[in-house]
């Protein structure tokens, strides 16, 4: 750079360097401004000048002097001189201006660590002096730079607390015990829940976390014990599915199922239910899964119906031979419209009732399935035969076979006229069935006539001239307590209509 004539820069410092040596700072000074002034971009000179300013005690100036020198570093490429400069003035006086600047300076070089760690220097020396808004803004802004630095977030929430500001400090331990919990840090989260929980003993969210926490180590005890002792339990749907999981996996099924009731009761949530009903599945307590589904099937049907009927189904093998099981079962199957499992379950239960000698319900279900399946013939048989067995009630006179069949020409030709009436359908059934039977008993096949009748039966089965053919046929055949049986039906329709 060209000088003023007359101006010796060699000079002026050789004589600036005499002052420094001789301790005369403030000569030393006036020398190099000088210079400077000749020539404002001598960085060398601007910090040599800062360097006596600090040395005298005038922290400004030789701030100002420093920060110049850094900024023209910063501006020309040199990172690394300018964070030089930078540390400098920052140990001189620091300041948040100085503190971002030589944060930025780290972060440009790529020295990300360092940049935290002169955050939380400069932090630490804001809360020593006591300036704690400056501390918040440091810890603020190095947050920024790294949001999932735990220790970090945990510094800002103590100096929170010490403000007094609880709220605030809540929101970022809460952040960071998450945020732990969510990468397994599962020790680390527990710390900072416990910190919580000293501050505020009876902290909800604290004492839930803790317990969400131990359910996922397996510790259900202190899960129990955790969640135990949140205040609103019954309104805190977090701490009751915990709870809930808790009470569960440790196979206390019944407190399991009264949280699961709460959920699905109280907060419309079934997840629970599901869960329970799952497990009880698996642990193939299929007996006391069903009151389960009985008693929340009108939710479970809204939210899942597949799953539902699917678990349904399945309950019907292994409840096979509990006759009150399966009514519950076919109520159900009936309250979801679902058909395709009716004809198992009518069997099952008339198989189970036959056994345990219940033979009127066992009666009305084979009946149930002759409406059904009307070309089952199957059905038709068995019907007939629970007919036999059921025979003539105590005390009854039992009439000969001879008897019989007089009574059964008598009844065709004699007996009076009761007046009966169908909707269209029933009434059409009956007159078919009544046409082919006398037409096979033309043909001199009786056996063939059985079927239309039996078939029409179930539609019909008071129906006067049905069993009037039925018991005909019946007692022609030999079959005796069938006809039986037709008679007392007979019977009963002529009492109803005063032909006593």
């Amino acid at each position: 750079m060209a000088f003023g004539f007359g101006f010796n820069k060699q000079k002026v410092l050789s004589a600036a360097e005499k002052f420094v040596q001789q301790g005369k700072l403030e000569n030393a000074i006036s020398e190099y401004q000088k210079v400077l002034k000749a020539d404002p971009k001598d960085l060398t000179v601007m910090n040599t000048v800062g360097d006596l300013y600090s040395r005298l005690g005038e922290q400004d100036k030789a701030a100002e002097c420093f920060k110049s020198v850094g900024d023209a570093y910063a501006s020309q490429g040199f990172t690394v001189k300018a964070i030089a400069m930078y540390k400098k003035l920052s140990k001189l006086k620091a300041s948040m201006e100085c503190v971002l600047r030589l944060a930025e300076l780290y972060t440009q070089q790529g020295l990300f660590n360092d940049a935290r760690a002169q955050y939380l220097q400069v932090a630490e020396d804001f809360l020593k002096s006591g300036q704690l808004d400056q501390a918040v803004r440091i810890f603020q802004k190095t947050l920024e730079m790294d949001p999932d630095n735990v220790p970090m977030r945990t510094k800002l929430a103590e100096v929170y607390i010490r403000m007094g500001k609880k709220d605030e400090a809540w929101k970022i331990l809460t952040a960071a015990a998450e945020s732990l919990r969510s990468k397994g840090q599962l020790a680390a989260a527990d710390e900072i829940l416990q910190r919580m929980l000293k501050l505020e003993p009876g902290n909800s969210y604290a004492l839930v976390l803790r317990g969400k926490a131990a359910v996922e180590a397996g510790d259900f005890k202190a899960a129990i014990e955790s969640l135990g002792k949140v205040a609103d339990l019954d309104s805190n749907t977090d701490a009751l599915k915990a709870l809930f999981h808790a009470y569960l996996r440790s196979k206390r099924y019944p407190d399991a199922l009264n949280l699961a009731g709460k959920l699905a009761n109280v907060h419309d949530d079934l997840s629970a239910v599901a869960e329970y009903t799952d497990a009880l599945m698996q642990a193939q307590q299929y007996k006391d899964a069903l009151p389960v589904f009985e008693e929340f099937c009108d939710p479970l049907l809204r939210t899942d119906q597949a799953k539902l009927l699917e678990n349904l189904r399945s309950l019907i093998g292994y409840l096979k031979d509990d006759s009150q099981a399966l009514e519950t079962l076919l109520q159900l199957f009936q309250k979801a419209g679902e058909n395709t499992n009716l004809t198992e379950i009518y069997e099952l239960l008339a198989h189970a009732n036959v056994q345990s000698g219940d033979l009127e319900k066992a009666r009305e279900y084979y009946l149930k399935l002759t409406q059904l399946e009307p070309e089952n013939q199957i059905h038709a048989q068995n019907y007939q035969q629970v007919l036999a067995k059921q025979g003539t009630p105590s005390g009854a006179h039992l009439i000969t076979a001879e008897e019989g069949a007089v009574l059964a020409d008598e009844l065709e030709t004699t007996a009076p006229f009761v007046e009966q009436r169908y909707d269209d359908e029933t009434l059409l059934a009956v007159r078919a069935a009544m046409t082919d039977a006398e037409l096979f008993i033309s043909y001199n096949m009786p056996a063939k006539a059985l079927g239309p009748l039996m078939t029409a039966l179930p539609k019909a089965p008071r129906d006067l001239r049905l069993n009037q053919k039925l018991a005909a046929l019946h007692t022609r055949a030999g079959r005796f307590a069938e006809a039986a049986f037709c008679m007392r039906t007979l019977e009963s329709i002529y009492r109803d209509a005063g032909h006593a």
